[in-house]
């Protein structure tokens, strides 16, 4: 299946309502590079339902695209080997790079990171997969770009996913690949932001390409990266809705990366080698560091230990092996120390993988920045195994068909222990976050969790229509006014969406060259 061209509007469900934005981002590009664009590149946002922090340990997540997005009008230079980039959001100031002349990969200087390092991740998976094509002759073309964005940064909503796979397709476009596969599409970009040291996983850049309307997503990342669409069960007498509430508190995955987003990816990966450890198995060195992860543990333990191959399609063989890798860390992290974390030092940690400080220190901490002082195995891949569990209960609430009134009910309960998880367990919640899930749940939400990497950012809220309006007025006066005293009512009202599922990634072209908005 392809990313979609379009020569509309019409992936938005309400086109109207963005025909102005089309307008104002035209306008705006023309007035700048005093020229007109040759097509738009975009690519929205996601907010993850539940499953969050496990798709780096390669177990599938249940994410859905919105239809906030990053859009960028791309005029292109042939013979020129110059990028200019602009943004309508006055605080990304002007950007602009050379190419290289042979056609070499782009870098990026560390030591001036700026909104332009995230583009030249995309810039570079695009440069890779065409020259890895073998179908294009240098130099690469030179870009004038325009972007517009209505996914909040450090919202927790996948902005900087949503930035880089926008520009993946502007160059790629831009340097003649007209078609390519959502498959590939992924592929190539679930690495980009590695390039400015994050270590995320694929979920963010799946959702955001394969999103459906009125449909949510399956991401799997075994045995193939991919996303499955599914409907929701009709709720009745009022529809079922998601309300997503930034609270306004930024996660700057690149700056807290760390002891935030890369410390996870590295506890989760040396949790798998400590359990593998305990059983002698040899782990597929697979995770995003070189390392095994913590599903190939699981498939390995089944298959070796008990005889029995990972589940594939068989959600209560899931279930029941999900709750027997949870006894199991209860067995073999069997001291109070162990699992509150104290007994992992680098010395300690090293010395149960039989390895030195300095073998332990290139094998996990050598690739991004991580700082620490002790490694809480126990807790990381207590949360991984457990949220895995809650996804597939939930698609056991959908594939059953489960009534309106059931899910509402059975799903906000797994939500709101995602959440206590996510909190207690992996320690990305902070106070704000528990307070806007905790008037939601006080004033008629289901469920309520962080939504994507946490540290700030947003929360999700289960609810039905007729909640709505009561649940934001709660949220308006005992969250956003008490911890923002100067906020206006129209920042307020631009921090809680009432969310729909939206359309992945597409090209938008003119018709007989004229924009048809």
């Amino acid at each position: 299946m392809s990313v979609p061209t379009f020569h509309n509007l019409s992936f938005y469900s309400d086109p109207s309502a963005n025909v102005q934005r089309y307008k104002d981002l035209i306008k705006s590009f023309e007035s700048i590079y005093h020229d007109t664009p040759d097509f738009i590149s975009r690519s929205p946002g996601r907010v993850n339902l539940i499953g969050d922090h496990i798709d780096y340990s390669y177990f599938s997540a249940l994410p859905m695209a919105i239809e906030t997005d990053v859009i960028g009008a791309v005029k292109v230079l042939p013979g020129s080997n110059e990028v200019v980039l602009h943004n309508t959001d006055p605080a990304f100031a002007r950007e602009s790079f050379v190419l290289p002349a042979e056609g070499q990969v782009v870098e990026i200087d560390k030591s001036k990171f700026s909104w332009a390092s995230y583009f030249k991740c995309g810039y570079i998976v695009a440069q890779k997969y065409i020259q890895e094509k073998g179908n294009h002759q240098q130099p690469f073309n030179g870009l004038l770009i325009l972007f517009d964005g209505t996914v909040p940064t450090g919202g927790g909503l996948s902005s900087s996913a949503a930035f880089c796979v926008a520009t993946t397709m502007a160059v790629l476009r831009a340097n003649g690949v007209t078609q390519i596969s959502k498959e590939d599409l992924t592929r190539i970009t679930v690495v980009s932001e590695h390039y400015v040291g994050v270590n995320n996983g694929g979920m963010d850049q799946c959702a955001s390409i394969y999103g459906e309307r009125d449909k949510a997503l399956l991401i799997q990342f075994q045995p193939k990266l991919e996303g499955q669409a599914f409907a929701f069960p009709v709720v009745k007498p009022n529809d079922m809705v998601f309300l997503i509430t930034n609270s306004l508190v930024q996660a700057n995955k690149k700056e807290t990366a760390p002891v935030n987003y890369n410390l996870r990816a590295v506890e989760v990966a040396v949790a798998a080698e400590v359990l593998a450890k305990q059983f002698n198995l040899k782990l597929l060195q697979d995770s995003n560091l070189g390392t095994g992860q913590l599903r190939g543990f699981m498939e390995t333990y089944y298959l070796q230990e008990k005889g029995v191959p990972l589940w594939n399609n068989d959600i209560d063989q899931g279930i029941i092996q999900l709750n027997g890798v949870l006894a199991l860390l209860e067995k073999i992290f069997d001291s109070e120390e162990k699992k509150s974390g104290h007994f992992y030092t680098t010395e300690n940690t090293a010395k149960v993988l039989g390895l030195s400080t300095e073998e332990f220190q290139e094998k996990f901490l050598s690739q991004f920045p991580v700082r620490y002082q002790y490694l809480k195995l126990y807790q990381r891949s207590k949360h991984v195994y457990s949220e895995s569990l809650r996804v597939l209960e939930t698609l056991k609430l959908l594939r059953e068909q489960t009534d309106g009134a059931r899910f509402l009910s059975e799903f906000g309960r797994l939500m709101n222990e995602s959440q206590e998880s996510l909190s207690s367990q992996f320690e990305t919640s902070r106070e704000e976050l528990a307070t806007l899930c905790q008037v939601a749940l006080s004033h008629g939400s289901y469920g309520s969790r962080i939504t994507g990497a946490g540290f700030g950012g947003s929360v999700v809220h289960l609810l039905t229509t007729d909640k709505v309006e009561t649940v934001q007025r709660e949220l308006r006066e005992k969250y956003y006014k008490k911890q923002f005293p100067n906020i206006t009512e129209e920042e307020i009202q631009a921090a809680m969406t009432v969310s729909k599922s939206g359309l992945g990634t597409c090209v938008l072209e003119k018709t007989d060259g004229s924009w048809d908005f």
